[in-house]
């Protein structure tokens, strides 16, 4: 995949265009996220590394920035800090596989803007990288309850501490108690 600019036609080359910056390895030139952000008057700068992702950073300046966690290189962790100390005014959004309710508070303490699942509808995904009012979209509605991802982050804990309570409330840093209260109106296993 190349990890150069991608320029939409009938643009003049003096018209100087925001710049949004794509690093994700999943994400190519004929992506429908890649057309839709070129369509609109985007100029569009892909990374499928964390290295090529900084070398555009030192390049050019982003206004817009959408992230995955993994890279074979390093971490998008890492990779949304660097941005937000080069651009402390891009807008960044982490687009990834991996969201939880652990990776999504690391990677707004790192600089995101947003945390979305992978997959997620271009339109969504655009509008939330453009920070619009997606109060009477569609795809809100079909987007996991906050209530649900954090039922599934104390799932994911509660297993990973072979179903002992006080390990996993003590990982969770909450009470004992609480957690069983929580385990016993919605049972996690």
């Amino acid at each position: 995949m190349t990890s150069d600019m991608i320029h939409s036609t009938g643009y003049p080359a003096t018209v100087r265009r925001t710049a949004v910056l794509i690093a994700d390895p999943e994400v190519g030139p004929a992506s429908p996220l890649v057309e839709h952000l070129i369509a609109n008057g985007f100029h569009v700068c892909l990374a499928d590394t964390a290295d090529t992702a900084r070398r555009h950073l030192r390049e050019r300046v982003i206004s817009f920035a959408i992230v995955e966690f993994a890279f074979d290189d390093g971490e998008g962790f890492d990779l949304v800090q660097a941005i937000a100390s080069s651009y402390p005014r891009c807008r960044t959004v982490v687009h990834s596989r991996f969201c939880n309710l652990a990776n999504a508070v690391k990677a707004v303490k790192a600089g995101a803007s947003d945390v979305l699942p992978k997959p997620t509808d271009v339109d969504f995904l655009v509008g939330v990288l453009l920070n619009k009012d997606l109060r009477q979209s569609v795809v809100l509605s079909s987007l996991p309850a906050p209530d649900s991802i954090r039922h599934e982050h104390i799932r994911d804990v509660y297993v990973s501490c072979g179903a002992n309570v006080a390990r996993a409330a003590r990982q969770l840093s909450m009470h004992r108690r609480t957690l069983q209260r929580i385990l016993k109106r919605s049972p996690l296993m």
